[in-house]
């Protein structure tokens, strides 16, 4: 299934939002625009950080636009109710707190669990568990739902998990959210390159 197949708005409420992507290579993050990464970081180290990735995002979209790439954020509220607002409501904050971010944004989703967007159940994939694995931390307000049997095994942990996107809307690999779209070294635990150097070659053929 090609993810530029979906049907779905954008964030103003444009049909057809994914079809304007097909042919092209992209990067499919999903983002909060919110503050308080947990209760206990400042708020002003949350901006920073949020900030941080949307900067970034704009300025990988920015240098590759013109070779036929875009990035695309699917705003998400399932990690740490980040992304609390209706559509409207979160677009008219990104536009008046991040001026800068000009990238194609979808209307609010949810990437994990039975309401998951299709784009990210073609992202994910089908491999299930076939049992119950004991988390790490065993608290329901921490890990509601994870690790049960019949849950997706690749699911989304976190906030700005990012996935390069082929032309024909295949998944052609994935990036942990704690790498930064302008990484110059991967820091990631099996990530063999960069966000940028990935881009720039699969642009190549």
């Amino acid at each position: 299934m090609s993810v530029y197949d979906v049907q779905m708005e954008s964030i103003d409420g444009a049909v057809d939002f994914m079809q304007q992507f097909d042919g092209k290579v992209t990067l499919v993050v999903n983002i909060v625009s919110k503050l308080g990464y947990t209760p206990q970081c400042s708020t002003f180290w949350s901006f920073g950080r949020t900030t941080r990735q949307l900067w970034q995002l704009q300025q990988v979209h920015d240098e590759f636009k013109d070779r036929g790439f875009s990035v695309i954020g699917f705003p998400c509220n399932q990690f740490g109710q980040m992304e609390p607002c209706e559509n409207a409501e979160i677009s008219a904050w990104i536009k008046q707190t991040y001026p800068f971010v000009n990238f194609p944004l979808s209307e609010k989703i949810d990437v994990n669990g039975k309401n998951g967007s299709m784009v990210y159940s073609a992202l994910l994939g089908n491999v299930t568990r076939i049992k119950d694995a004991s988390p790490a931390d065993t608290s329901e307000a921490a890990y509601q739902g994870w690790n049960k049997a019949g849950g997706v095994v690749a699911r989304i942990p976190h906030s700005w998990e990012k996935f390069v996107v082929g032309r024909s809307g295949q998944m052609l690999t994935r990036f942990n959210w704690q790498s930064d779209p302008l990484d110059a070294v991967p820091l990631t635990t099996g990530e063999s390159w960069t966000i940028r150097e990935c881009i720039d070659e699969v642009l190549d053929y």
